[in-house]
Formats: C-alpha cells, structure tokens, sequence
C-alpha cells in the first residue's frame, strides 16, 4: 500500500506519506533535462488549482530516463523554484528502475493499470521512441503500467488506489487528467 512509505523532502525532513492519507495526489517524476521539463509550469497551475480541495502534487526527481536529471538535490530545488516557481512538495531523487527502484513505484506499477497518452501519430511515436529506449536499457520491453519516461503521472484517490495514469506526453492540463482528478475530489466531498 503506497501509505507505508516515509519519504525524504529535498531540503531536508522526513514525511510520512500516510500523511497524505484521504488526499486525492499526484505522483509525477520529474526531470530538469527533458523535453517534457515545461510541464513543471502546468503542474503548479495544477496544485494552485486544487490545492485548497484535498489534492496534493508529490513530484519525485529521477534520472534513471537518458540522464535527465544529473544534478544534485540542492542545484533540483532551486532549479524548481527559480525557473518554474515550484511550490508543491519535491522529494528526495529516487531510483524507478532496476534493483533499487523505490517501493513506492514498484506499488504504483504493480497496479498494471492503463496508461493514458497523447492520441494520434505523436502519441505513437512517443510510444514508440520510449519502448526503444526501454529495451536498450532494460533488455526487454515494458510491460503494462510501466513508468517509461519522465514526468509520469499517477492519480492516486483518496481510497489511497491508482485512479488514473498518464504517460509523460500526457501535459498535466490536459482535460482527461483534470477529469480524473476532478472526480477523485468529489468522490468523498
């Protein structure tokens, strides 16, 4: 169950997440060297928009996806807060693939749920691009709910189950992504 982590805030301190416990989130690993890096701006609109409505944005740095995040811990949060105005929580750098992927993604990607993309011949090349890059690095191909890429995105309810999942093409604006959010919120309000 994702609850039984504790996670580490860059910067410093230890959070519990069951503390988030009964909150409609957001999983997301992010990158400062990805093509997808912009989206930091529509996941704060994001947490700006829901915020107040028992939603909480957890973003996780990971370089694990064509070393898109090589920096340090400290040069992440102020890359975060200076260009994109960052004020949901970013947790430690972690690890999604291979021996020493964190617990909290092997749960997320046990759910083998459906991921959500891009429609059209840009979805397919994403998809394809990321299930070549994947095998390079993994000798095989994904299986179903696999985080491929950066800025994958989980929509966890407040039941503390994937809701929702979204693949990296997938902007955090997009009206699926909000609808799904928008109806874990209400499931309980």
């Amino acid at each position: 169950m994702i609850y039984d982590y504790t996670l580490k805030k860059i910067g410093g301190g230890c959070v519990d997440i069951s503390t988030y416990m009964g909150r409609t989130l957001l999983i997301v690993n992010v990158a400062s060297f990805c093509n997808f890096t912009s989206q930091y701006k529509n996941l704060q609109m994001l947490h700006e928009k829901f915020s107040s409505q028992n939603f909480s944005l957890l973003a996780f740095p990971c370089n694990d996806f064509f070393n898109q995040e090589p920096g340090f811990e400290d040069k992440i949060i102020e890359f975060c807060n200076v260009e994109y105005g960052v004020t949901f929580d970013v947790f430690e750098k972690i690890k999604i693939r291979g021996v020493d992927a964190h617990p909290l993604y092997k749960d997320l990607e046990r759910e083998n749920s459906s991921v959500t993309g891009s429609k059209g011949v840009k979805g397919i090349f994403f998809r394809i691009f990321c299930s070549v890059m994947f095998l390079l690095k993994e000798r095989r191909f994904p299986n179903k709910g696999e985080v491929v890429w950066n800025f994958h995105k989980f929509v966890i309810g407040s039941n503390g189950q994937v809701a929702g999942h979204f693949s990296s093409d997938c902007d955090p604006l997009d009206p699926r992504l909000i609808a799904c959010i928008d109806r874990e919120l209400n499931v309980h309000s």
